[in-house]
């Protein structure tokens, strides 16, 4: 089992799309994971060299508003998204028991939940580097 992040919410946290039409809670607690993604799937689908995400049980997470589109990234999870606007909101597995993985950015608040490690840095695009000393992991944490 991986390690918990130590970052907690004191409260609830919430958060949406560019446009407003989909918004969401987490509920408070500590976050499984938070981190930067350099993987070419998250390059690709946010139009940025890195995404800044965190993860939460299933269960903490709730739309207060809209409903997001669901797109098939891999045989394995799907991401979620405002049909609207564009905004990508989540990354969610197949598998119930896995967490949701948060786009960190769509929290009105991000300095709620800072990246503690990187993933995938095997796909950093070489123009770009974060000014940090955060571990960097080749692929996933493991």
């Amino acid at each position: 089992m991986r390690a918990q992040s130590a970052i907690t919410l004191s409260a609830a946290a919430e958060g949406g799309c560019l446009c407003g039409a989909v918004r969401y809670r987490v509920t408070p607690g500590a976050l499984s994971e938070s981190g930067y993604c350099h993987c070419r799937t998250c390059q690709r689908q946010s139009g940025a060299p890195v995404v800044a995400w965190f993860a939460v049980p299933q269960d903490r997470l709730t739309y207060l508003a809209g409903a997001p589109a669901r797109y098939r990234a891999s045989d394995r999870a799907s991401r979620e998204y405002c049909s609207n606007c564009g905004t990508y909101l989540l990354f969610r597995e197949d598998d119930s028991a896995a967490t949701l993985g948060i786009n960190t950015a769509t929290l009105d608040d991000p300095s709620l939940a800072p990246p503690e490690f990187h993933i995938y840095v095997e796909s950093r695009i070489d123009w770009f580097d974060t000014a940090d000393s955060l571990p960097r992991h080749s692929r996933g944490k493991g």
